[in-house]
This record gives structure tokens, sequence and C-alpha cells, in this order.
């Protein structure tokens, strides 16, 4: 965990943000669950610790964070809840379960040549996408049907 901590300090001082223990322990409760998590799960799980914490501070540091690429958002269909997990430290996409809202990484991107052949067809400077396909997984479809 202390390795952990000195990583997320090392990457909130590049970033050129403040180290403050609120936002050491939003990636610390993010890294260690699971499953992406939103912004009101985050909340409970840290208000115990941080008695002056708001829902609304919990949110703007998970902007900041998303903005910093250190931490990744993805909005689900059902009804538009953000998840949020620890970005990963290369380029990719999520394919994600609308049950369990399991995240599992997509290797490689289709996206590259689409990217290029789209900035030369429009004439836009692309800075990035991101690619989310929605599904149910496997265990989430046998618990469905073992009902």
């Amino acid at each position: 965990m202390a390795e952990q901590d000195n990583r997320y300090r090392e990457r909130l001082l590049e970033s050129g943000l403040k180290v403050t223990r609120q936002r050491l322990a939003l990636l610390a409760a993010i890294s260690q669950s699971e499953t992406p998590l939103t912004a009101e799960e985050l909340f409970m799980r840290l208000r115990r610790d941080f008695a002056t914490l708001s829902l609304s501070t919990v949110y703007r540091a998970l902007d900041t964070l998303c903005e910093k690429k250190m931490v990744s958002r993805s909005v689900l269909m059902d009804g538009g809840r953000a998840m949020f997990e620890i970005a990963p430290e290369t380029h990719g996409h999520n394919l994600i379960c609308t049950v369990c809202h399991k995240i599992v990484p997509i290797q490689g991107c289709p996206l590259r040549d689409y990217e290029d052949s789209l900035a030369r067809s429009t004439g836009y400077v692309i800075s990035g996408h991101k690619l989310e396909v929605y599904g149910v997984c496997p265990q989430c479809q046998s618990k469905s049907h073992a009902v």
C-alpha cells in the first residue's frame, strides 16, 4: 500500500496537482475495488475517514483526476451513470457489462485507421478517442439462465 501511495504521489506531482490525503484516499479506494465505482460509492467509502468530505468535493476531485488521465470515466447506458476506475497506463478501450458493470480491456485499437481517415476527411486535428462496447458478460448470462 505504501508503494502504491508513493506511485500516486509521484503521478499527482507530475500532473501538477497538490498531494492531499483525500486525493490519495480516492485513488486508493478506486484501485482497491474489483469493479468501477460511482462517485456516490466512493463518497460512502471515504466519508468515514474524512468527516468534512462532501459529494461535490468527490465529483470535483474525480473531474480533475480524469482531466489528468489518472482516472478513467465510463458512462453507462442505463441512465448515464458514470463509473470510475484507475486509468490504464496505455491507450485502450473497454467492454462493459451492463449488469455487473465489470470492465474488460479490449486488446488493440480498431480505430487508429479510422481516426486518420476522419482527420483527413474533416480537417480536424484529432486529439483522442474512447471506445466502450456494452453487453452482458458470461457470468451474468449464466446467472440469468439459472433463475
